[in-house]
């Protein structure tokens, strides 16, 4: 059985930056002074839906849990030109249990809205932090 615990989930400022808008003008100018519109990928349904996601299905691996592990896990994984995650990888360690489960959920994590540049789907480099916290002692 899996229990799933409260994790708190930070996300990076690549999503506060993007939380109403998810707008960006390349900071380049190209060509004759045209600025260049730049959209970031977006997990189905927002930043609510990324995080009710990670919630669902995250459990605490247990080792980590007896042992209270806790700690920020950071994955860097490509969002491709069509929405698909690949080459995701463990960028900053917490601990090898909460490392592999952080790597699991973003492997099973459903197609994303693809970013765009100029208003064509491109390959977008994505950095998701997953934070894990150990629920406090209960008094007996």
């Amino acid at each position: 059985m899996r229990i799933l615990f409260t994790i708190t989930f930070i996300l990076s400022a690549i999503l506060q930056s993007h939380s109403q808008d998810t707008t960006k003008i390349e900071p380049g100018k190209k060509g004759f002074g045209v600025s260049v519109e730049q959209i970031l990928p977006e997990f189905p349904g927002g930043d609510d839906s990324l995080q009710a996601f990670l919630k669902q299905n995250i459990a605490y691996p247990r080792d980590a849990k007896i042992n209270r592990v806790q700690g920020r896990v950071y994955i860097g994984f490509l969002v491709d030109k069509k929405g698909k995650i690949a080459n995701p990888k463990v960028l900053s360690s917490a601990s090898k249990e909460l490392d592999e489960e952080a790597m699991r959920v973003v492997k099973i994590m459903p197609e994303w809205k693809p970013g765009t540049k100029g208003g064509s789907a491109v390959d977008v480099q994505y950095i998701l932090p997953i934070d894990f916290i150990t629920p406090p002692l209960q008094e007996k």
